[in-house]
């Protein structure tokens, strides 16, 4: 069997075997899995709680638009986007410019700008989004 020699930051020499290595991928691998199964599900509570707030207050037939409830509730869910946007895009991006720059690497540089910009438009489109749900 294969052998695969790591060394660790405090210089410890670590070997595992290409089975051990295979094995922490499909991990890895499947703790995205696990945290796309996550945040599917908290959009789905999130999406039942914003028809709950729509029905909750009856003030106006359900084709007039949103009530003011969910309004609210659509500009918290859209905040919470925006955020994740900027955590999982524009941070690792701005890491990705900073180390490619401080490595003299323009490849790492321009993934990094790209990957900034791509979270850019997603921030900007949550406006856009936000608006014609309310409408």
């Amino acid at each position: 069997m294969a052998k695969k020699i790591i060394t660790t930051e405090n210089g410890e020499v670590i070997t595992k075997t290409s089975k051990q290595v295979k094995t922490e991928r499909r991990i890895r691998k499947f703790q995205k899995y696990v945290s796309v199964a996550a945040l599917s599900a908290v959009c789905l509570a999130m999406s039942s709680l914003m028809v709950f707030a729509e029905n909750s207050e009856n003030k106006a037939p359900t084709s007039v638009g949103g009530s003011g409830t969910m309004n609210g509730l659509i500009g918290i869910i859209m905040w919470i986007v925006r955020i994740a946007v900027i955590a999982i895009g524009g941070i690792p991006g701005i890491i990705k410019i900073v180390q490619g720059q401080q490595e003299e690497n323009p490849r790492d540089r321009n993934n990094g700008i790209v990957s900034v910009v791509i979270a850019g438009v997603a921030f900007a489109a949550t406006f856009g989004i936000e608006a014609l749900i309310k409408q």
